[in-house]
Order: structure tokens, then C-alpha cells, then sequence
């Protein structure tokens, strides 16, 4: 946990121990877990124009209607911008505004049917999504996870959890991870930012952490990321700007380019490692240095046993199998894979 100075390192040493870090664990997990969340939301539940950005909203008028200024003050944001957020989630339909019974004058944000029915279909998602992962690793050690990164959260004030009567306030991996996710992402760009890196934007954490020992590919990044295979490229250009990246042809494909770093794209990576280590020492003051140990062990077995950017990682042609089959199982849900893995396995079936 101790900072260290990574100069000197060859390249290879500094990627491994970036792949092999607390917060490339930390977000890996929950981007997965946001993804297949948010996948299941819509393809289980038919839960159509879902953001993330939605969550604390609903989250928050699961407990009781509020008003607008009392919402902005818990999430700590101006009411302006309060207001704006809301207005989407009013038009997607999940939360409604309705006349305060306290001032006829004013009104508050209430949850919607529609809403309801969001919160309660998202914490069953929440449940089973924490059981498969007491599949890959103890449950106790996802219990105590859980605690431990609910207990970060709480001092950090970016939790919002329920009242300790409600049953939905038990902790849990898939309801803690998300939020504290973000605060880690905007936390290391700005330790990194103070070590000469000030061009650097948190949107550029889509691109710079799936940047592998040989480069990365704009289709596999915007598939891991599920975003448009422009978003990305449109990065990528910014980061070749800043002199982070440069793009080469891809040696297995003349057609594609592939994204590698550049000598002052290698620095960035050891600075934010050096940052990384900054951060976990921050966490370690808050639940202790055994619990952050305990927690780290969490997350790399979990990060390695979803098999996470695997492909960006590895190569050769079971990575490759590896990363599509997650991206297909992510798309097509449980029942779609099935199909799909009975289609490969006995094509002349479907053919009749």
C-alpha cells in the first residue's frame, strides 16, 4: 500500500501490476455489475430509456416523496442541476411531481408506478446478482465486502441507503460497488492530474484502464463499455492530441488500427498506479489496513473469476472467445444464451 516510484520499471512490470491493482479491481467489478444490471432491467423487466445517472433518484423517493431542494441537498449538487436530472427521469416515466400536502403552494418528486415497479425489480436484480457472485467466492467474504465498502461509502456521504429498519438497507456488493466506483474514478484523475497530467477527463477512464500490452481495439473497447464505436474513436483522438496515444495499424488486420501508448502514455500509467496506492491508504484510514486487505482479496478473485478484460490482457483466440461470450451473455440475457448455445452446438435442429 506504501507509494512507490515506478521509474526505471520496463513497461511490461508497470502493466502488470496496473492489471493486478485495487482500483482496476474495484471498477472492473462494478462496471460489470452496472452493465448486467442495467442489461437485465431492460431485457428481463422492460425497463426502456434507464440511465445510471437515475439511481440515486430512485433510490432516494424509495424512501418517502421529497422536494427538489431537499434532494439536491442530499446529493450535494446545485438545485439547478437537480432539477435538470430530474426532468429526465420525470420524462423516462419513473418519478412524477405531485403537490406537497404540507404546502399547497409547492410541490415535491414522487415515484411513479412505473418507478416502483424499478426499485423493486432493481433490488431483486441486486440479490441475485450478490448470490452469483457467493458462487464464485465465499459468502461471507461478500458479506464482509460489502460491509466494508458500505462503511467507505457512509463516510464519504455516497451512500444512500434506506433506514436500517428496511430490509432493503442490508449491504450489498451490487448496491454498495456503483457509487463508490465513481467517486474512485474522479478521486485517481485527480491525484493523477497533480502529478503533470492536467489535460487528463474522467471520460477518458473509458478508454486509457482497456488499453492492453498490445494496444486497443475502438470495437473492443465500445463493446466492453457498451457505448458507440464513435465515443471512443472521438477519445482516442483527444488522448493522441494530449501525446498519451497513437494509432498503428493492427498487425492482424490491415484494415483496423489499434490504439497503443505512447512513452508519455506509459508515465501516465505508472503515475496512476502511484495514485491508486494514494487512494487505498485514504480507504485504509477509514475501515482499517486488515479490512482494505481483506476487501482487495474480494475483488481481485471476483475480477478474475468473471473473467473480467480478459481480452484486453490476453491474447490469442481463447481471449478472444472469452470476451465475445461475455459481451453476448450480457446482451442476450440467461435464456438468450442458452438458445444461442443450443443453435451452436446443434445448427440442423433450427435449420428444419
Amino acid at each position: 500500500m506504501n507509494a512507490f516510484s515506478l521509474e526505471n520499471i520496463e513497461p511490461r512490470m508497470t502493466r502488470n501490476r496496473y492489471r493486478h491493482h485495487f482500483s482496476r479491481h474495484l471498477l472492473g467489478v462494478a462496471r460489470h455489475l452496472q452493465n448486467t444490471m442495467m442489461s437485465a432491467l431492460h431485457q428481463q423487466y422492460g425497463h426502456d430509456h434507464l440511465r445510471l445517472g437515475f439511481s440515486p433518484y430512485i433510490t432516494l423517493l424509495g424512501e418517502g416523496d421529497k422536494r427538489l431542494t431537499d434532494l439536491a441537498e442530499i446529493l450535494g449538487i446545485s438545485r439547478q442541476a437537480c432539477n435538470q436530472a430530474a426532468k429526465q427521469v420525470v420524462a423516462a416515466g419513473y418519478i412524477e411531481r405531485a403537490a406537497d400536502p404540507q404546502d399547497g403552494r409547492a410541490k415535491q418528486l414522487t415515484l411513479s408506478p412505473r418507478g416502483i415497479k424499478l426499485r423493486r425489480d432493481g433490488l431483486r436484480i441486486v440479490a441475485e446478482l450478490d448470490r452469483q457472485l457467493a458462487e464464485i467466492i465465499d459468502e461471507s467474504r461478500i458479506f464482509d465486502a460489502s460491509t466494508a465498502l458500505q462503511k467507505i461509502s457512509q463516510r464519504l456521504s455516497l451512500s444512500f441507503m434506506p433506514h436500517s429498519n428496511d430490509a432493503s438497507a442490508k449491504a450489498t456488493m451490487t448496491g454498495s460497488l456503483p457509487r463508490l466506483s465513481d467517486y474512485t474514478l474522479k478521486r485517481l484523475m485527480e491525484l493523477t492530474r497533480e502529478k503533470g497530467h492536467p489535460g487528463l477527463k474522467l471520460r477518458f477512464g473509458q478508454v486509457l484502464g482497456l488499453i492492453g500490452p498490445s494496444g486497443g481495439r475502438i470495437q473492443k473497447i465500445a463493446a466492453i463499455q457498451d457505448v458507440s464505436k464513435q465515443a471512443i474513436s472521438a477519445i482516442g483522438t483527444e488522448l493522441e492530441k494530449l501525446g498519451y496515444l497513437q494509432r498503428k495499424i493492427d498487425p492482424g488486420d490491415a484494415r483496423q488500427v489499434v490504439l497503443i501508448f505512447t512513452d508519455h502514455g506509459e508515465k501516465l500509467i505508472a503515475d496512476s498506479i502511484i495514485s491508486g496506492n494514494e487512494l487505498e491508504a485514504e480507504f485504509a484510514t477509514i475501515i482499517g489496513q486488515a479490512a482494505l486487505e481483506r476487501l482487495d482479496a474480494t475483488l481481485q478473485d471476483l475480477y478474475f473469476g468473471l473473467e473480467l478484460e480478459q481480452g484486453i490482457f490476453d491474447t490469442g483466440s481463447a481471449a478472444e472467445i472469452s470476451l465475445l461470450a461475455h459481451q453476448l451473455q450480457q446482451r442476450l440475457g440467461e435464456q438468450g444464451s442458452k438458445a444461442l448455445a443450443s443453435l451452436l452446438l446443434c445448427p440442423t435442429e433450427y435449420a428444419r
